[in-house]
This record gives structure tokens, C-alpha cells and sequence, in this order.
């Protein structure tokens, strides 16, 4: 698979800079490889929250669950559970993971559960 078979007709209207163009690139790269491995894509699941950051569902052709805000963690967790054949990769903003969703960060790394986490901080900036 080429990466470019993983975008979508949705509109980027992400800032010009905004270091979420390096993420959406480095993820396309990443799922196009697993999926030459033999890793199919159909057993991968994106899960965002609110904002710019979450908007990078939009532009990939993946499998993607929305949740509400500061909740991206727990609907990460419950997929995985619900589906251990899953990979499932988390996008969150500071809320998701820094302020509303502080606690389901600790939870989640004190259960060991294995679903991957990418924060990124207010504004769509440089993922912590």
C-alpha cells in the first residue's frame, strides 16, 4: 500500500506550519508499512477528541471512533478491550490527556492496556 492510498476528500484546514502535517505524514508512512507487513488495515482503529488536533481522522481511510472531550482514552480502552486483535491508536489534545482527561491518562498507564497515545498540545503544535 502507498501512503497516498490513505487520504481521504476531506479539506486540511489546518494552519500553514502547524506541526500536524509532519504527524499526518509520519501516521500515513507508519499504517502503509504495517499493512505491508501483513498487518491489515482494516484491524486498525483511530480514536480523537475535540479540536485541530482530532481533525487528523478526517484525512485518513482508517477505521476512526470520535469521543467527546477529555474522554479519548476510556473510548481507546474500551475499544481494545472490546477487540484485543485491534490496534488502536489514540490522538489527543492537551484537554484529552492533560486537563480534563489527566486521570484516564494515569488509569490507563497503571492498567498497561495496549493502545497507543499520540498527545499534542494546544493549537495543533508539537505533539508532548
Amino acid at each position: 500500500m502507498n501512503p497516498k492510498d490513505l487520504n481521504t476528500s476531506a479539506k486540511n484546514t489546518w494552519c500553514p506550519g502547524c506541526g500536524n502535517f509532519s504527524i499526518l505524514s509520519a501516521m500515513r508512512t507508519v499504517l502503509a508499512e504495517l499493512d505491508g507487513e501483513g498487518f491489515p488495515i482494516e484491524k486498525v482503529v483511530l480514536v480523537a477528541g475535540i479540536g485541530c488536533h482530532a481533525k487528523i481522522v478526517d484525512y485518513m481511510n482508517v477505521n476512526s471512533f470520535y469521543s467527546i472531550h477529555g474522554r479519548t482514552i476510556p473510548a481507546a480502552t474500551a475499544i481494545k478491550l472490546a477487540n484485543p486483535d485491534l490496534k488502536v491508536i489514540c490522538f489527543s489534545g492537551d484537554g484529552d490527556s492533560l486537563a480534563e482527561g489527566m486521570d484516564h491518562l494515569i488509569f490507563a498507564a497503571k492498567r498497561n492496556i495496549d493502545i497507543i497515545l499520540l498527545a499534542g498540545a494546544a493549537s495543533g503544535s508539537t505533539p508532548v
